[in-house]
């Protein structure tokens, strides 16, 4: 595995901040989501992948009209 320093760091502040909450990902996840809705940015919600466009996108017709 890779012994980059930067990545070594990430890691280890993830297992501080998991272990701060039991290691209980779910409550850590459920703080994180209450922190980002108080913290008055606007938060952005993307449209999920298997969802078509909410308005129908133009296509030209490959089909030669006769």
């Amino acid at each position: 595995m890779n012994n980059n320093p930067l990545v070594t760091e990430i890691r280890r502040k993830r297992a501080e901040i998991l272990a701060s909450y039991h290691g209980d990902y779910h409550a850590m996840m459920n703080a994180m989501k209450q922190n980002q809705w108080e913290s008055g940015h606007e938060v952005v919600h993307l449209a999920r992948k298997n969802q078509p466009p909410a308005v129908p996108v133009k296509t030209k017709s490959r089909r030669a009209k006769a």
